[in-house]
């Protein structure tokens, strides 16, 4: 079943200058899809046209098969959450739990439910100990966390990450796609679209759409991107650690499957020494 379809999108900026240009994207339900590019080629924008943040010139965007317009608007919203790239835009609660239970309060949970789930996301994301701070205090890292739980807490169907881990230093970036990951798990039919610039981020993801020049330009798996030098010298993409990882130990006699993970590998060398 599809969870997002994008047909012939075109946007432009208010002077003129041209963005998506006739974009076409299929997305199935509890599908986990990076969409990546350069700088400027459209991919923030992309994920603000899902959410009906900005009007499109021409096209169509359908979501769990309702179109978006002004009429299926607020219906379409509530099956989407997103997460920018600076947590500062979504703040509105004067501490941490104010901002995590804003959601909940709008659409009338219980409070006594409603302070359970803060408490719990909270501590999803590592920020139980901060529930009484105010956001101004916290730090880039901390305040992307509570972005995160807010998201989450609204159990979407659609989880839109708009750079949403581009904040968080090495050990925070990886529990917080270890998280999304186990909430993937939980809800098999979590739609998740990953607007990243990282690719050891995208690597993690079913598969990656290749933005250029307003259009989707290559949609495969990750391994078929990151074997294709040519495509990956066009377009100026970097190869994952793992990617060169692997290739290098294939080289030294190892048995490495294109699905094994870091941790695997890492047991795999400490069994052979």
């Amino acid at each position: 079943m599809t969870s997002v379809e994008i047909k012939e999108l075109v946007f432009s900026y208010n002077d003129g200058t041209p963005i998506l240009q006739g974009l076409n994207l299929k997305i199935e339900k509890g599908e986990y899809i990076s969409i990546v590019g350069h700088n400027g080629s459209g991919k923030s924008t992309l994920a603000k046209l899902i959410d009906g943040l900005l009007p499109f010139d021409k096209g169509s965007i359908i979501v769990d098969g309702e179109e978006l317009n002004k009429k299926n608007l607020q219906s379409i919203r509530t099956k989407i959450a997103i997460v920018f790239q600076n947590p500062d835009n979504q703040f509105i609660g004067a501490t941490v739990e104010d901002d995590i239970a804003f959601s909940l309060e709008n659409m009338n949970v219980p409070r006594d439910i409603m302070l359970k789930e803060v408490k719990e996301y909270a501590s999803k994301v590592g920020m139980f100990d901060f529930l009484n701070k105010e956001p101004s205090y916290l730090s880039g890292g901390q305040k992307q966390r509570v972005a995160i739980a807010t998201a989450l807490i609204r159990k979407p169907q659609i989880l839109i990450l708009d750079e949403a881990t581009s904040m968080l230093d090495p050990n925070g970036k990886s529990e917080i796609l270890s998280l999304v990951r186990r909430m993937k798990e939980e809800n098999p039919d979590l739609t998740i679209i990953s607007i990243t610039h990282d690719i050891e981020e995208a690597y993690l993801s079913d598969r990656i759409a290749l933005l250029s020049d307003g259009q989707i330009v290559l949609l495969c798996k990750p391994n078929e991107l990151f074997k294709n030098r040519d495509i990956i010298e066009k377009y100026n993409l970097d190869v994952p650690f793992i990617i060169d990882l692997k290739k290098e130990l294939s080289s030294l006699g190892f048995k490495v499957d294109d699905k094994d993970s870091l941790e695997e590998i890492g047991e795999m060398i400490w069994r052979s020494k």
